[in-house]
């Protein structure tokens, strides 16, 4: 089994109602409820990661900050989504 890649880890924060930010170089996680124990694996693994994709390209937190890169790949993503490729029937 494969660790999940990082945007796959942010996919599942997305999906559970997480949040994440990055605080003095630290990956801070928050949701709906407190994460019991420890970190799940495949965040530890890509921690560093993590933090670094966080700080270059959202603003330092998931979801991304609307200023950053990745908020403005969401957003052409999302308007390209909605054209639709085909005409409906008159």
């Amino acid at each position: 089994m494969r660790t999940q890649s990082t945007i796959q880890i942010l996919r599942c924060l997305t999906l559970g109602r997480y949040t994440a930010r990055v605080v003095d170089g630290e990956l801070r996680i928050r949701g709906p409820q407190p994460l019991a124990g420890p970190l799940p694996a495949s965040i530890r693994v890509r921690r560093d990661e993590l933090i670094d994709f966080l700080s270059e390209c959202c603003g330092g937190v998931w979801p991304p900050a609307p200023d950053s890169d990745a908020y403005n790949v969401l957003r052409e993503r999302r308007k390209s989504q909605r054209k639709l490729p085909w005409r409906p029937a008159a």
